[in-house]
Parts: C-alpha cells; structure tokens; sequence
C-alpha cells in the first residue's frame, strides 16, 4: 500500500507558496494558432477561435507531463488566462449562505452556500477537483467531465505539479485522500484534487463506498485549513459524474461530513460552497437541507 503523502513533503517541490503572475495574452486567436503549429496540430486555416481552442484543450489533454518547453507553457497558461477573463465571475462573497435563504436547521447553515454555476468561474481561494488516482487530468480529449474542466481552466503547469507529487508519493492517489496545487490560471488561488469513490453504473454504494466519500470531503477540509491564507473553499460534487455515486447519497453525505467538520472546527473558513451543475442537482441538496433533522 502506497503511504499517503503529507502537504510537508511536496509543498516546496511544486512551489505552492509561491504566487504565479500569469497576464493574459493581447490576441487570443493568433496565440491559439502559434501554438497548435507547436504542437503540430493539424487544423483548417479558417478555423473559429472557438474550435481552435477545443482542439488546443484536445491536444494538451494527451501530453505527457514535463514534455512541454517553458516557453510554450507559458504562451498556454497566457492563453487559459484570457479566456477566463472573458468569463463572467461570481465572488464567493456574493453568494448568500443557506441560513438567508431557507429555514432550516441544518449545522453549518450560516457559513455554507448553494451555488449553479462552473466552478472555474468562481472567485474562491480553493476549488475541489475529482481527480482520479493518476492525479493527472482527464486524458479524454475534450471530455466535459469536471477534471478535465479544470486542468483545461488552469494551464500546462497543474499537471505537471501533479505529476512531481505523484513521483514525490511514489504511486497512485489512495481513495478519499487530496492534494493540493496552485491554480495558476484559474480566478481561484489552490486547486484541491481529490479521489472519490468509482461505482458501477446502477450500483448502490456500499459502507466502505460511503466511508471513502466522507473521507475526501474531510481530507479536503483539513488539508484545506493547513494553509493559512485559504478561509474560502468550493466542493464539487465529488463521486457523482463519470465515478456514478448516485447524487441523492452522495449530497447527504457532503452534507453531513461538512456540518460535522465545520462544528469541530469552529472559524476555520469564512465560506464553504456546494458547486453544482444543474439546477436539478442543486435541488436535491435544497430538499435534504430543508427537511434536515
């Protein structure tokens, strides 16, 4: 069994205090074309800004980590830096918490937020990511699932960063354990990559299927509130896309373990939200909250 790896022993190698200062390029699509011709990718003359970026995303998916030159890094995370700059952002701070906006008795009411949205457009000190146990990103070119999402929003360094932490670990990411890297790119300052537990399609999840759920919410957490300057955290719903943890189970154990985190654990963050995808998932979490006992 691989030991799991704490902050301690990787914090320096992936240069986690130390800030990144990445500007946005002037001209977005002369910059995506400069670097598919580097990346010798083949594309039409005339092709949109839009589908020169999804083939970028594509490509950039299915490269090795360290291959790529400095350099051309940076013209990538140049790139990533602009198109999030033309998204519209929400500040955490804006969200209003679950105490304004329903009766509820749930715990952690004041100081928790629901919120519809992408998650890489959220201004937050930390977002989750559900990661797999090789901690390097979706190598589906173009997928939409969230780690893809992400390592897309953030640039060429965060899977470099992740793959020095799996060489520091020496293996694979145990289950409900997390990581944390830079954002780079990303309107968030830390990413947090953690692994959830895999179902099969259709199964209900089982007791251990449910301790290693509650274990990556906590793992987060407290890996979370070991950096000082992190007071504002984003969890997707971990589990529930492509990993098929039924979504109804799963947020009442996000909701449950972060309560009871958050209550021994008392002025740790000034707000922790509930990323979700729809507005049907958000739904669920609204009902269990309303009816929490």
């Amino acid at each position: 069994m691989i030991p799991y790896l704490p902050i301690n022993k990787y914090r320096q190698a992936i240069k986690l205090d130390q800030a990144t200062n990445i500007k946005p390029t002037a001209f977005l699509h002369p910059a995506i074309i400069s670097v598919l011709e580097q990346l010798n990718v083949s594309f039409s003359p005339s092709i949109s800004q839009q589908k020169a970026l999804e083939k970028l995303h594509g490509a950039l998916a299915l490269v090795e980590p360290y291959r790529l030159p400095t350099d051309l890094m940076n013209e990538i995370d140049s790139i990533a830096a602009c198109v999030n700059a033309q998204q519209p952002l929400t500040d955490t701070a804006s969200l209003p918490s679950i105490d304004s906006t329903y009766t509820t008795s749930y715990p952690a009411a004041g100081n928790t937020s629901i919120w519809v949205g992408d998650i890489t457009q959220l201004k937050v000190d930390a977002i989750i990511n559900a990661a797999n146990v090789y901690l390097l990103g979706c190598r589906q070119p173009n997928h939409r699932c969230i780690d893809n999402v992400i390592h897309s929003a953030a640039g060429s360094r965060l899977r470099d960063d992740c793959a020095t932490i799996i060489e520091q670990q020496g293996g694979l990411e145990p289950t409900g354990s997390a990581k944390i890297t830079r954002g780079y790119a990303l309107p968030a300052k830390y990413v947090i990559h953690t692994v959830g537990p895999c179902l099969h399609s259709g199964y209900l999840p089982d007791e251990e299927d449910e301790k290693q759920l509650k274990s990556a919410y906590q793992s987060c957490l407290t890996l979370a509130s070991e950096i000082n300057d992190l007071k504002t955290l984003a969890f997707c719903a971990i589990s529930t896309g492509v990993f098929s943890y039924p979504k109804i189970d799963a947020a009442s154990v996000a909701l449950e373990t972060v309560s009871d985190w958050l209550s021994e654990h008392p002025q740790h963050f000034e707000k922790v939200v509930f990323n979700l995808y729809t507005q049907a998932d958000a739904a669920i979490y609204e009902r269990l909250i309303y009816e929490w006992t």
